[in-house]
């Protein structure tokens, strides 16, 4: 169920400055479900893997924050993730849950080929409602650790495991150049992958700003 008085707070943050030097984004997490998309946001902020996730019914938030120095000043960037479910009978709820979008995550499975060719849906639906060209995004790969033991014990993952060929055709189709391998499950390139959509979202805004070691 959607928090109403949360959900309608949020839709309204896509960039605002508050007291104390922080700095407001939204990220939404798009993607079929049972890839993957609440391990990460939950490896992410809370640091925990759990293999037994229920699948994502309507809309989860979660919160991040990262310390880093815009204009030569110590501040705090504080991140709403909005990780979208995406039944059927919650896609008309799609354009209120993507306004003020910071930047998005789009997300497919590694080891599952129609995560990958529903991804192109959601391009579809994420463009007729936002500026493609406003709105950075950061493009992942899940279940990494699972082709990773596949392929130290010599086994196969079937039919369903997308080779690098089909990955690089559909990152050029969509004009991605940040994609990221990742697995929640051994914390592989989570927070990695994270700071380099911030990067570009403070690009977009074109803020003067530097990491804190």
């Amino acid at each position: 169920m959607i928090k109403e008085d949360l959900a309608n707070k949020l839709v309204m943050e896509k960039f605002m400055i508050l007291p104390s030097n922080r700095y407001v984004f939204k990220i939404c997490i798009l993607g079929s479900g049972g890839i993957g998309k609440t391990c990460y946001a939950n490896r992410l902020c809370f640091d925990k893997y759990n293999d037994n996730t229920k699948l994502t019914i309507g809309i989860d938030f979660y919160s991040y924050e990262l310390p880093i120095i815009i204009k030569n000043e110590d501040s705090l960037v504080s991140v709403t993730i909005w990780d979208f479910g995406g039944q059927e009978q919650f896609q008309i709820l799609f354009p209120s849950y993507i306004s003020g979008v910071s930047g998005v995550l789009m997300v497919f499975s590694l080891i599952n080929m129609q995560s990958l060719i529903r991804l192109d849906w959601w391009y579809e639906r994420l463009f007729k409602n936002v500026d493609k060209n406003k709105v950075p995004r950061v493009v992942l790969g899940t279940k990494y650790d699972l082709i990773q033991t596949a392929s130290e014990i010599g086994s196969e993952l079937g039919p369903d495991k997308i080779n690098d060929l089909v990955i690089d055709q559909f990152l050029y189709r969509h004009d991605e150049k940040d994609f990221f391998r990742c697995s929640s499950k051994e914390n592989y390139n989570i927070s990695e992958s994270f700071k380099v959509l911030i990067k570009k979202i403070l690009d977009t805004q074109n803020m003067d700003y530097d990491w804190i070691p």
